[in-house]
């Protein structure tokens, strides 16, 4: 049987030929011994074609291209020849035949605001003043109000060895920086600091550099500083500190500042007219109770950069604009500041040439315009434009 099986399975070479023959033979009886391959006549068979929904393809090329078209940046067409003076009082009351006030000029403004793609701002007094805070150098500045018998100049109140010399230098300090924290608490924003907020909110912002310690800048939905400054770095550098906050010389523990720790008055005796530091207050207590040796209590003082002191943050401020030059900033503005602190002029003057290298546009804007060495020294500025700075947001109304 297993023989049997075996041939019927497999059949020989012989047989082989002989079945391909009698095929007409042998055809009605296969049929009928075998099962049929396919299904008989009688089953109907559902003939629904399998069509598959081929997705069409989308024209991505033409809508990207309108997409990039959008926010590609337009040719630049016009530039002023270097230093050129934009009068933007004039350009603005209607006058257009002098040539500070040049239609060609203000559509060159025109563009640097609005389709610059990355923007450096290096802000200065004068865009705070509108809101009420008293730049320094001007004739009603703070360098001129506040000078007083004793003091050849304000801005001996803004120096680190004239402060802290005496207990009535340190008297006026306080009530100097009470009274400016004051004043920077209940002000808001200017119109500039609405302009630059709104090119940050459109990503074209790479960083404002500002000299002010109003904190301004905070109360924006964009703008926003870090204390202290540390990575991710902030839209907002602030290069001579803020008023909002105090900090210990000794544990560097920073506070928000309260003016009522600051003694005002002459009668406070000496220790009392710099307050101390209440975390090292603490750690002497607990050292005490352990029976450990003494390490001094810290002071507590406003967090603002004074003249011929060291600027605590400026290594990490250095790394924020080595990180900016390199990102190839395409606009660089010089607002509100006649550049007199040489560390920000240079700054200013690195960012100028790195900006001319990518084509870009360098604009002073000021009341004044700028000495003649200052500009001999930045070098590359395009446009200067002489009026307020809070004005420039009608320009691109």
């Amino acid at each position: 049987m297993e023989n049997s099986s075996q041939n019927v399975l497999r059949p020989s070479k012989t047989r082989r030929g002989s079945l391909k023959g009698a095929g007409k033979r042998v055809g009605a009886h296969r049929t009928s011994s075998y099962q049929p391959i396919t299904p008989p006549s009688t089953i109907k068979k559902s003939l629904q074609k399998c069509v598959s929904e081929v997705p069409q393809p989308k024209k991505l090329l033409p809508a990207l291209q309108k997409c990039a078209s959008q926010t590609r940046k337009p040719r630049l067409k016009y530039r002023p020849q270097p230093n050129s003076v934009f009068d933007l009082g004039l350009y603005l009351s209607g006058a257009r035949q002098s040539s500070q006030c040049s239609e060609a000029n203000a559509q060159f403004l025109r563009y640097a605001l609005q389709h610059s793609k990355r923007v450096i701002v290096i802000a200065g007094a004068g865009v705070s003043t509108d809101a009420g805070i008293p730049d320094f150098r001007s004739v009603d500045g703070l360098f001129s109000t506040l000078k007083c018998p004793g003091l050849s100049s304000g801005k001996d109140l803004f120096d680190y060895n004239v402060v802290y010399s005496s207990a009535e230098m340190g008297l006026r300090f306080n009530q100097l920086i009470t009274e400016l924290h004051e004043k920077c608490s209940q002000v808001a924003p200017t119109r500039f600091h609405e302009l630059i907020n709104s090119i940050a909110q459109e990503g074209r912002l790479r960083r404002l550099y500002t000299q002010n310690i109003d904190g301004l800048e905070d109360q924006t939905s964009h703008l926003q500083s870090k204390v202290p400054l540390e990575k991710p770095f902030p839209s907002t550098i602030q290069l001579h500190g803020s008023i909002k906050h105090m900090s210990c010389n000794k544990c560097s523990k920073i506070y928000g500042l309260d003016p009522s720790l600051f003694k005002l008055h002459e009668h406070h005796v000496d220790r009392e007219i710099v307050p101390l530091c209440p975390q090292c207050s603490e750690f002497e207590s607990v050292r005490a109770v352990a029976g450990l040796r003494s390490q001094g209590v810290g002071k507590l003082r406003p967090r603002v950069v004074l003249y011929n002191e060291t600027h605590p943050e400026g290594e990490s401020i250095g790394n924020v604009v080595l990180k900016d030059l390199k990102g190839k900033p395409d606009c660089l503005i010089i607002v509100g500041t006649t550049l007199k602190i040489p560390g920000v002029r240079t700054m200013c003057k690195q960012f100028a040439r790195q900006v001319h290298d990518s084509r870009g546009i360098v604009v002073w804007i000021n009341t004044d315009l700028p000495a003649k060495t200052l500009e001999d020294f930045v070098e590359c500025i395009d446009l200067i434009i002489v009026g307020n700075c809070q004005m420039v947001s009608e320009m691109v109304k």
